[in-house]
């Protein structure tokens, strides 16, 4: 019996939206675990960022990320001693080069 996601991955515009999006919320979960792993709370990020806590809460919530600016996402970044790395590659290596990635980074 197929799950709701993978019925639903199969109407193409919901799989296109899902595979837009994702990198996004793996971002997102990336920079919360960081700020976890330090003990730190958004608000310890805001200081540390010389910003308002409700800028990070907005940038951090609800999948909103993707409403934050590259120069932001750095400077969250940097305030949790974390280097961003943007990175274009053809859809037809991004396929294969992606999962190794991935790879590298679990290690």
């Amino acid at each position: 019996m197929k799950s709701i996601l993978d019925k639903k991955m199969e109407e193409p515009a919901y799989r296109k939206r899902f595979e837009q999006r994702y990198p996004l919320f793996k971002l997102e979960v990336q920079i919360l675990n960081a700020i976890e792993e330090k003990g730190w709370t958004l608000t310890d990020l805001a200081k540390a960022m010389h910003t308002h806590k409700g800028n990070i809460s907005r940038d951090l919530s609800a999948g909103r990320i993707r409403s934050a600016t590259l120069s932001r996402i750095v400077k969250i970044g940097d305030a949790l001693g974390l280097v961003f790395f943007p990175l274009f590659v053809s859809e037809k290596k991004g396929n294969s080069i992606l999962p190794k990635i991935h790879k590298l980074l679990a290690a």
